[in-house]
């Protein structure tokens, strides 16, 4: 199979480069939207009205390959319940990617369990309540599981774009100058 080349598609209006839109496609696919930021639809557009069409693709094609190098997996730690084997509890804020060192991992399994343990390992889930004549709230029953401290687990959560600090900004390859060429005088010398 030979290689698959994106071809891009640029469109805006020439006077407002903010508007610029940038989109790609597989040949015999329908194209994608490339997700940029005002910022970048603004430099996209600055680039093509100024160096051309190649420059902005240049532009598009380094801001894609900077969102691939900040897109890291990101897992969090948790317990299984002791009522349902197949449920598992843990905090959703608390995340780190799983890369990162064996230190900020153990920190949050820490961080996890210690906030588990300050409630006892009861976990609510959800509230249920009968109402009176006037509305108020009688006989709640809450819904809670117990976790279980003798089996973690690690949660994978996905992708997530995390920066680690800024990216190198692009700079567009200068045009090649057009070589000077002398003009071409007729000789008004007389001849003899």
């Amino acid at each position: 199979m030979g290689k698959q080349r994106f071809h891009y598609i640029i469109t805006g209006y020439q006077w407002a480069p903010e508007s610029y839109r940038v989109r790609k496609e597989l040949p015999g696919k329908p194209p994608k939207d490339v997700p940029l930021t005002p910022e970048e639809r603004h430099e996209v557009g600055m680039l093509y009205m100024t160096r051309g069409f190649e420059a902005a693709v240049g532009y598009v094609k380094h801001t894609e390959r900077a969102w691939e190098r900040q897109i890291k997996s990101v897992m969090t730690y948790g317990f299984h319940a002791k009522e349902a084997p197949y449920r598992f509890v843990f905090c959703p804020q608390l995340t780190c990617t799983a890369d990162a060192p064996l230190s900020e991992r153990l920190r949050i399994f820490k961080t996890v369990s210690r906030i588990l343990k300050e409630t006892g390992g009861r976990v609510t889930l959800s509230a249920q309540a009968d109402l009176d004549g006037a509305y108020r709230p009688t006989d709640v029953r809450e819904n809670t599981v117990t976790v279980d401290f003798a089996r973690p687990c690690v949660i994978p959560r996905g992708q997530m774009l995390i920066r680690d600090g800024p990216e190198r900004p692009y700079r567009a390859k200068a045009r090649p100058s057009k070589k000077v060429t002398p003009h071409k005088r007729r000789d008004t010398s007389p001849s003899r």
